[in-house]
This record gives C-alpha cells, sequence and structure tokens, in this order.
C-alpha cells in the first residue's frame, strides 16, 4: 500500500465523545449549565449549536483537601494543545 493512502476510514471527530464534569453547584442551576454548554462549544469551535456532539456530563465525585482543611471538588487543569 502506497504511503499516501489510507488504510481504512478517518475517524470522525464529530463521533468522539466529549466528557464534562460539574461540580453539583453548577450542575443544580440550569441557567449556569447553559452557560458550560456554551462555553464548551464556543471551544470545540461551533459557538451557536450542538447538534452531532456527544456532550457526557458527570457530577464531580473526586475531592481534595487542602493544608487547612477544607474541601474542594478536583479540577482537572486545562489541555494544552
Amino acid at each position: 500500500m502506497p504511503n499516501n493512502q489510507m488504510a481504512g476510514p478517518v475517524p470522525d471527530p464529530w463521533l468522539a465523545a466529549i466528557n464534562v464534569t460539574v461540580p453539583m453547584s453548577v450542575a443544580n442551576d440550569l441557567d449556569k449549565m447553559h452557560g458550560v454548554i456554551k462555553d464548551v462549544m464556543t471551544q470545540l469551535g461551533c459557538p451557536t449549536c450542538h447538534s452531532g456532539r456527544d456532550l457526557r456530563f458527570t457530577i464531580a465525585r473526586d475531592f481534595v483537601v487542602n493544608p487547612a482543611g477544607q474541601v474542594q471538588p478536583v479540577v482537572a487543569g486545562p489541555v494544552v494543545g
């Protein structure tokens, strides 16, 4: 097979699931969730709609305790690419 020939179909990035973890305080607020969806879709390059995208929301279940004893949900850092 020549190097410039594809071996199979090219994966469609629109079919890949988008995982979004939110704290309970955001998940329970429809206005905040609307903002989350808008921000996610803007970062994916389509700020006006989300049809065709598989957005999967999870409530934050992992927590960290700082030296002062305060408990906070774990927040992943930004993806730098």
